[in-house]
Parts: C-alpha cells; sequence; structure tokens
C-alpha cells in the first residue's frame, strides 16, 4: 500500500508547482523561474512526504474498523502526528532555506511567495480604504 503514500506526496509536489506556474505574475519572479518552480516542487515534496507517510497512515489506522486488538497499540503509534506537525511547521517556517544544495531554489520559491503575498495585502487593503471611505462620505 505504499503506492497510496507515494501518490499523496507527488500528488502535493504537483499542487506546489502548479501554484508556481499560474499564481505568480512576472513581477513576483526576481530569479530565473525555473529556480521558482523547482523550489515549489522540493517544498512541495517535503511537505507531501511528511503528509503522505505519516498523516496518511495515521488517518488509514485509525479509520481501520477492525475492533480490538490489543496487539496493536494506536495510541503508540498516533504518538508521530506531534513530530510530524512540528516538521511541518519548522518547513513551513523556512528551515530548508539553509540546506546547502537546495537553499538557491527555495529562497527564490519563498521570495516569490513573499512578493505575492506582499500584493495581495496591498490589494486588500486598498478594498478596505475605499469601503471604508464610501461609508465616511454618507
Amino acid at each position: 500500500m505504499l503506492w497510496i503514500e507515494g501518490v499523496v506526496a507527488l500528488v502535493i509536489a504537483l499542487a506546489f508547482l502548479l501554484h508556481a506556474l499560474f499564481a505568480f505574475k512576472p513581477e513576483h519572479v526576481e530569479h530565473h523561474p525555473a529556480r521558482v518552480r523547482i523550489g515549489a516542487t522540493i517544498q512541495g515534496l517535503a511537505i507531501g512526504l511528511l503528509i503522505g507517510f505519516v498523516v496518511v497512515p495515521l488517518r488509514m489506522q485509525v479509520m481501520d474498523a477492525r475492533g480490538f486488538d490489543p496487539g496493536l497499540s494506536p495510541g503508540l503509534s498516533s504518538l508521530s502526528f506531534i513530530p510530524a506537525l512540528l516538521m511541518l511547521i519548522v518547513i513551513r517556517r523556512g528551515a530548508l532555506l539553509k540546506v546547502p544544495v537546495l537553499k538557491t531554489y527555495l529562497r527564490a520559491y519563498r521570495r516569490a511567495t513573499l512578493l505575492k503575498a506582499r500584493d495581495d495585502a496591498e490589494k486588500a487593503l486598498a478594498k478596505l480604504d475605499a469601503i471604508e471611505a464610501r461609508k465616511a462620505s454618507t
């Protein structure tokens, strides 16, 4: 059943790549676009591997209706969820940005992501200012 976990990891990596292809405008990409796409794929694969090989098996085990089996301890196996969650947070916060070979690609992707987030926040603030100006004039 390892193919399920592998497919989950690849689908998440593909989702990150598609996001990098279609969500970023040229002004968000300060480096070569291929660097951003490779960085998105690496980031997606890292998160996908954690989800695919930790979260999915835990979910399968919890949802398995075998009845009570004292030989299997779901309490012990579910302890891996907390380290996996912490690893997802650490990866999302940028721990992979220091890996020697991958840092160039991951930093390009991270920079493009932050530039897009900044532009989105500026647009949302402009909409809010327009709404508030409209209410103040009436």
